[in-house]
């Protein structure tokens, strides 16, 4: 049997500089990486657009995705986007980008994943799992959350929220898709082995949910 490998998407932090993004990018293993997620929530259309046109060209076989902004990624053609609460819906998404398009909705509960999947995404990101930087101050939603997200929702669901290698096996046993990851490569002080660790710790777990994506 063909078997889908689990995913690794990586999530760039709003706390680095393009210039910056790119030489870490540059010197990634990116065969290892499914998806790349420009998520600057703070960057203007025109910023994001440049991001893309200076990451795509290291990411020859992987999917780019631009975060919350449909317009951007239809001036780039970008392969997808990652759809946040006060995004456009991924119907009204699906309707606007070319045939083909990634669409991936970020979720905080199961009745959101079930919604996304209702709406045609194809992925949902669920989080935050565990106690992250990126999100101070706010309980994690943990394990059971997450496995109550995939049973409810018909799409892969990928986890985020500090994630760390070790942490990836429990993370698989809930019933996520992959997981997702910002500052533990992006900000890490060895970016490239920690996506071979994490790789490893993905490919150690018999990938056999219906929900995985191709």
């Amino acid at each position: 049997m063909n078997l889908i490998r689990k995913q690794l998407h990586v999530v760039t932090t709003g706390r680095q500089e393009l210039g910056e993004v790119a030489e870490i990018v540059s010197r990634l293993p990116v065969h290892l990486i499914d998806m790349l997620h420009i998520r600057e929530k703070h960057r203007p259309a025109q910023e994001l657009i440049r991001w893309y046109e200076t990451l795509k060209p290291l990411l020859p076989h992987t999917a780019l995705l631009l975060n919350d902004r449909v317009d951007a990624a239809l001036a780039v053609r970008a392969n997808g986007v990652q759809l946040g609460g006060g995004s456009l819906s991924a119907l009204q998404a699906r309707a606007l980008l070319p045939a083909g398009s990634l669409i991936g909705c970020s979720v905080h509960a199961p009745d959101e994943g079930a919604a996304a999947a209702a709406q045609g995404a194809d992925f949902a990101v669920y989080g935050h799992v565990y106690e992250t930087g990126s999100k101070p101050g706010l309980p994690a939603r943990g394990l059971s959350a997450l496995t109550q997200t995939v049973q409810a929702s018909a799409l892969p669901v990928i986890a985020i929220g500090g994630i760390r290698p070790e942490l990836t096996a429990d993370v698989l046993a809930a019933g996520a898709a992959g997981i997702a990851v910002l500052s533990s490569i992006l900000l890490h002080q060895e970016p490239g082995n920690q996506v071979v660790r994490f790789r490893e710790a993905l490919d150690r777990t018999n990938p056999t949910s219906r929900r995985e994506l191709s």
